[in-house]
């Protein structure tokens, strides 16, 4: 019986967390997509754009629990699937052909060279922790020399993506390399390279005249999560653990992303199995959807 108990808490496998993600992308676009090119023909104070506003509100404050769904998968596919090169140029193809549909929804436009999709930022954090992992198995050297090695890694992959203005950008690869290093038990080096890539994300920004105050609250909200990664450990579930390192990452620079944390426990249920086959599903709806609502803005003539 306590068997059976201890079993029943895990209710979540990795197919019914991807749709889930999907779910939730989804409801997200749509209030990118539709709402918002809806709320800039509404007179602002009216009853109808106080309406459309707050459900634009929740549907972007659900839609944030998808990407880090996507980070998760990310780390869990270099362990799991049979060969990693094949894993990455399954993404690169994906990137190209949604690139058309992302800029579409973003943009307004077939394409636009400034901004790419997500699967470039996941292609290039999946290439980033698999350096790193390989840099863990095959360099023997001094801790504090592998550390300042991986470190590296983790930079580069954040300056390839924040260059190339992929979707979360190199906050988006930060947090894959978070949620790998602490599957690896890493929170000290978890936190070193967070606040080295959030740094790197604050000397983006063109400040106006106040950066200073803006600046003072970046620190103290990159000081807060760095501090959550790395008491995460105290945390026993190791997926919870991952997922609330990763929101944190992900958090520093965007408190919205904190709606996000609902993962920690969808995470805490998620037992490892495959569970339903979705596929090439997983990873075509993406192009498909922002496809569909590109059209359905373009047919109801929203823009």
């Amino acid at each position: 019986m306590n068997y059976i108990r201890e079993k029943s808490q895990y209710v979540f496998n990795r197919g019914n967390l991807k749709m889930i993600a999907l779910f939730c992308m989804t409801l997200d676009h749509f209030a990118v997509m539709i709402l918002d090119s809806w709320l800039k023909i509404l007179e602002k104070e009216s009853l109808e754009f106080f309406c459309v506003n707050t459900l634009h509100i929740m549907l972007r404050l659900i839609g944030r629990i998808a990407f880090p769904i996507f980070c998760f998968f990310i780390v869990e596919g270099l362990f799991h699937t049979r060969n990693v090169y094949k894993y990455a140029l399954r993404l690169l193809f994906l990137g190209i052909i949604s690139e058309v549909p992302f800029d579409m929804v973003l943009k307004h436009t077939f394409f636009d060279t400034k901004s790419q999709n997500v699967f470039w930022t996941l292609l290039l954090g999946l290439i980033t922790i698999y350096t790193i992992d390989g840099i863990y198995k095959k360099v023997r050297c001094q801790k504090a020399i592998r550390y300042i090695i991986i470190t590296a890694t983790a930079l580069s992959g954040m300056y390839l993506a924040e260059y190339f203005g992929t979707d979360y950008g190199c906050i988006g690869v930060l947090t894959i390399v978070v949620i790998y290093l602490i599957g690896r038990e890493e929170y000290v080096l978890s936190v070193v390279i967070n606040v080295i890539g959030q740094a790197y994300k604050v000397s983006t920004y063109e400040w106006d005249k106040y950066f200073i105050v803006v600046l003072v609250i970046y620190i103290l909200l990159i000081i807060t999560f760095s501090t959550v990664i790395y008491f995460c450990k105290k945390v026993n579930n190791i997926n919870s653990k991952k997922m609330l390192a990763g929101c944190a990452a992900l958090s520093c620079l965007n408190p919205i992303e904190m709606a996000a944390l609902v993962n920690v426990r969808l995470f805490a249920g998620y037992n490892g199995e495959k569970g339903k086959n979705i596929g090439w599903l997983f990873y075509f709806y993406y192009p498909l959807h922002l496809a569909a609502l590109a059209g359905l803005c373009m047919l109801v003539k929203l823009y």
